[in-house]
Parts: C-alpha cells; sequence; structure tokens
C-alpha cells in the first residue's frame, strides 16, 4: 500500500503500521478543520439556549411541581374508579366508624388484582377484629392455600379505604388505622450480611417499635428461617406482645399450629381460623377434610373459615410437583411418627397454660372432687384430660430419650426403630393411665 502513495504528493501521509497506512489529502484536513469549527459553534449556541431555558423555567418552579403532583392525584384517582367500573362484581363505598368502637369487618373481600384476571375465580372471604373483643387473628392452613392472598388483601382494601377509594365487598365498615405494618416474604441481603432469618427479625423490631394500639399490623409465617423451637418460641412472644402490650389490629398467618393454644389461654383477644382444604385419595375417590397419605390430592377451597386446621398438607404438596413416590412416602412415615411424639409436648403446653384456670375452679374440696370425678366427656373435664396429659408426658420424657439412644447406638435401621418406638409409646401410656388419677389428686393439693 505505502508504494502506490509514495509518489503521490498530493497525500500526506500520517503513520505507517503492519496493518496498513494512515494518510489524507489536503481537502480532506481543510474539511475536518471545517467540522470541529462547526461543532465548537453549536455546542456554545447549545449551552447559551440551555441556560435561558433554566432561568426561564426557573420562575416557574412551584407550578411545575403542582403540576406534577396533580398529574399523578388524578392519575391515582381515575385508576381507582376505573377498577370500580371495570370490575367483575360491583364495588362497595366504605363507612368508617369512630375509634372507640375500633372494629375491621369486611364482608365477602375479594383480592383486588386477583379479581382483575379473567382465569381466575376469586372466593370472597370475610374480616372481622373487633376491639375488645378479638384483636388478633390467628391463620393457619395448608401450603398453597391462600393465607398470604388473605392478609395481604385485608391490608391492601384497608389501604385503599382510607386514600377514599371503594372497595371489592359487599360490605365495610372500618376504623382508621395510624400504620399498615406488614412482615411478609422473605429474603437476605448479602451484600450487606443479613440472613433471612435476620431481615425477619429486623422488620419485626420495627414493627414492635412502631406499631400503636390504632395500627394494623400483618404477619406472614414468622420465624421460619431458625429451627423449629426457636421459631415457634419468638412466634408466640410476639403474638402476646402485639395483643397484650400494643393491643393492636393483628393478622397472623403461620404453619406453627401450637399458636392456636393462645385462643385458649386468652380468648377475649385470639381467634383461630383457617384455610378450608379438602383431600381426594385417590384409592377410594372419596373427599375427605383431613388425613391422606402420599396418593392424595390435595383441593384447595381458598376459603377462610373458623377453626384450626391440624395440617399443612406439605407432604401432598411435594409428591403434587413431582417429587419421587418414594421419598414422599418415607417423609410420610418420618412425619407420623414424629407427629405422634410432639402431641405429648403440645398437650402438655396446652395443659400448663390451663393450670391456672383449673387452680382457681379447684379453690375447695367439693370443686376438686367435681373436677375429678366429672366425665371424661364433658365440658368440663377437658382440663381434667390435659392435666393427665401433662403426668403422661413428663413421665415418659425419660424413658423415650434413653429408648431413642439405645436404638442410636446400636444402630437400628429406622422402620424397625419406628415400629419398636411406637410399641414402647404405647405401652408407657398404658402403664401410666392407671395412675394418673392418683398423681392427679396430689397435684391439686392446696
Amino acid at each position: 500500500m505505502e508504494k502506490h502513495i509514495r509518489g503521490l504528493h498530493w497525500l500526506k501521509k500520517i503513520d505507517l503500521q503492519k496493518s496498513g497506512v494512515r494518510f489524507r489529502s489536503a481537502d480532506l484536513s481543510s474539511l475536518n478543520e471545517q467540522y470541529r469549527e462547526f461543532k465548537s459553534s453549536y455546542d456554545t449556541a447549545q449551552k447559551t439556549i440551555v441556560k435561558e431555558i433554566l432561568s426561564v423555567t426557573a420562575g416557574y418552579l412551584e407550578p411545575l411541581y403542582a403540576l406534577g403532583a396533580t398529574t399523578a392525584f388524578l392519575d391515582v384517582i381515575v385508576s381507582l374508579a376505573t377498577a370500580a367500573v371495570s370490575a367483575p362484581q360491583p364495588y362497595v363505598r366504605p363507612r368508617f366508624v369512630p375509634s372507640d368502637r375500633g372494629c375491621i369487618r369486611i364482608k365477602d373481600f375479594r383480592h383486588p388484582c386477583l379479581e382483575m384476571q379473567s382465569s381466575v375465580n376469586v372466593i370472597a372471604n370475610d374480616v372481622h377484629l373487633q376491639r375488645g373483643k378479638r384483636i388478633f387473628k390467628t391463620i393457619t392452613g395448608p401450603n398453597m392455600g391462600g393465607k398470604s392472598t388473605y392478609i395481604r388483601g385485608t391490608g391492601l382494601l384497608v389501604a385503599m379505604a382510607q386514600i377514599g377509594s371503594f372497595l371489592p365487598c359487599t360490605e365495610a365498615e372500618l376504623v382508621p388505622v395510624d400504620a399498615i405494618m406488614a412482615r411478609v416474604g422473605a429474603a437476605d441481603c448479602q451484600l450487606r450480611g443479613i440472613s433471612t432469618f435476620m431481615a425477619e427479625m429486623l422488620e419485626t423490631v420495627s414493627v414492635l417499635k412502631l406499631a400503636t394500639r390504632d395500627s394494623l399490623v400483618i404477619i406472614d409465617e414468622l420465624g421460619r428461617g431458625t429451627s423449629t423451637y426457636d421459631g415457634l418460641g419468638l412466634a408466640w412472644s410476639i403474638s402476646t406482645s402485639l395483643a397484650n402490650e400494643v393491643g393492636c389490629f393483628t393478622l397472623f398467618a403461620t404453619h406453627f399450629h401450637e399458636l392456636t393454644s393462645l385462643a385458649l389461654v386468652m380468648p377475649t383477644k385470639f381467634a383461630n381460623y383457617r384455610v378450608a382444604a379438602h383431600v381426594i385419595t385417590d384409592s377410594e375417590n372419596t373427599m375427605a377434610a383431613t388425613g391422606g397419605g402420599v396418593e392424595s390430592k390435595v383441593v384447595m377451597l381458598y376459603k377462610v373459615e373458623p377453626g384450626v386446621c391440624d395440617q399443612s398438607y406439605g407432604l401432598q404438596v411435594a409428591h403434587s410437583v413431582g417429587l419421587p413416590a418414594e421419598l414422599v412416602s418415607y417423609a410420610e412415615t418420618a412425619s407420623s411418627h414424629e407427629e405422634r411424639l410432639e402431641s405429648l409436648w403440645i398437650r402438655l403446653e396446652e395443659a400448663s397454660l390451663k393450670k391456672a384456670v383449673i387452680d382457681q375452679e379447684a379453690s375447695n374440696e367439693e370443686s376438686k372432687a367435681r373436677i375429678l370425678t366429672c366425665c371424661d366427656t364433658t365440658e368440663e373435664c377437658r382440663p381434667l384430660n390435659s392435666l393427665k396429659a401433662v403426668l403422661v408426658a413428663e413421665r415418659t420424657r425419660t424413658e423415650l430419650i434413653s429408648c431413642i439412644s439405645s436404638a442410636v447406638n446400636a444402630a437400628v435401621p429406622p422402620s424397625s426403630f419406628a415400629s419398636a418406638l411406637q410399641s414402647e409409646i404405647d405401652r408407657m401410656l398404658e402403664e401410666e393411665k392407671e395412675t394418673a388419677n392418683v398423681d392427679l389428686r396430689q397435684l391439686l393439693k392446696v
């Protein structure tokens, strides 16, 4: 290439490289210089115009801010109105009541986001929180049953009502709240060194510090980021603090079924609700409210009703998404034995909490005799049955631990160990029945 341009005097060689030769002509140099001059003039004019625009608009800064705020407000109002008139079912105007009456009552409410999806059949539910009666609602139910949707939908409707929107329900009566505080979801922050559980606790601390008597608190599965017993203990203490010390309206969705015992201890503050579900057993092709093995199918009804859900149906959900059947079957066996053992400690905890009530009723010899001689099927003998569970659980705990240690040291296969452990439990429970009443009389002595 250099040989071809070497004799061309009207070309000016700039540099020579292995990839080629850079050169330019006099005309090209002239055009390049003109371009630089024009670009410099353009940049100068542009800066001048920008300064003039800023100097003029600076005098209209406040009106521009007001225009933006008004446009945003108008957008919200129009969007809420559009949602109200476009919904499959009509919206209603909420009615606010004085703070001293203190209730949140919403009948047949639908989640507004789900309702707008044509492929979703929304199930309507009721919400009723009453000041001085039951301000804390514990919600249990299966996985994917709709607990989170229920509590989030409640918070969303309360917020919509307080900004002036109509609500997707048939009737709504609310007291104004000063804040809606939510502890939902689970996520960590690796950059800040915050684990999932730590994030839960940080949010919970904020709720406990800022919540007042007039707040609405929404908590979704608190304590799932740590061990079962630590999580249950934290959930229990936080629940009692919100109900007794703060006294705010609270919706608490959980898989810790033990929390439902709070309704027995403080029935004027706690109420138990569950998300309904049916189990269809393939072998029988029948529908039942509880039970069902790995071959069963869970049908979510998404209806929130009073009561306690005693199962989370996690095994059925795992089976439905394709987890190997042998793994689910083994998990079901282990879970069933664990639940039988766990029931002893659950009954122990309930009985301990109710013991104060029993002692108060048994303040004299006559009431003691009535409690000890009543029929086990009567309503007033439920405390007696709970205390029997206390004695049985306390007496069998040491022997169970010894049995487990022996099995582990002997390397007993899981299936044989489970069978032997269950037989041992049945034997010990049968032996304890004969001495339970004698020990109860000793326990109830003043």
